[in-house]
């Protein structure tokens, strides 16, 4: 069985929309404060996008497990 963690992040632009950016393999012991420091980096540097992030609204880990069936059997 084989698991995975993937961090997704909610953001509101300037003109009110709804931007959201994922990341997988994210550490699922990624604490609130990390969590928060990494969109406050985001916001900051969001000139690099071209939907650019002005408010962080939400975050969020998903985690997927994987179930591996051996039809040889």
């Amino acid at each position: 069985m084989a698991a995975g963690t993937k961090l997704v992040l909610g953001f509101e632009n300037s003109s009110g929309n709804a931007v959201s950016m994922s990341f997988n393999y994210a550490k699922p012991s990624a604490t609130t404060a990390q969590v928060k420091a990494l969109m406050s980096g985001i916001i900051t540097n969001g000139s690099i996008f071209e939907n650019v992030p002005v408010t962080a609204k939400s975050a969020k880990t998903v985690t997927t497990t994987e179930n591996v069936y051996d039809l040889d059997e």
